[in-house]
């Protein structure tokens, strides 16, 4: 890996957690912390964008496999929270909300699930 790629890389992923700390911060004053929404919305984004990025650089060509690379790793993995969720999901079984946690996760996987095909589909046409 090159060291501008590296750069690049580590910029993305910076970028990436900047945002989901934003997404955060909106959430629990808009929504209060009952929910693990700002868990929720990241994943569901950060899987839509998957498949959007997906779709441009692999169908459309119009990203180079380091820029895939950059976006992928870098920004999605700096952004995405899947052992956020995991750990979330725990919590509230262990804290007895079992309806709570199961409705989360099931949500969460059909959502994201949902998310990366309409990135796919949207995206590489």
């Amino acid at each position: 890996m090159s060291p501008d790629h590296a750069f690049w890389l580590a910029a993305a992923g910076a970028a990436g957690t900047l945002l989901r700390a934003g997404v955060n911060a909106l959430s629990l004053r808009l929504f209060g912390p009952e929910i693990p929404w700002a868990t929720l919305a990241v994943n569901v984004i950060g899987s839509f964008a998957f498949g959007a990025i997906v779709a441009v650089a692999r169908f459309r060509g119009s990203l180079s496999t380091a820029q895939e690379t950059v976006l992928l790793v870098g920004l999605l993995g700096g952004f995405t929270t899947y052992s956020s969720f995991a750990f979330q999901s725990v919590e509230m079984l262990e804290a007895g909300r079992i309806v709570p946690a199961v409705a989360y996760v099931i949500g969460t996987t059909l959502a994201a699930l949902l998310a990366v095909w309409a990135g796919l589909r949207l995206f590489s046409a």
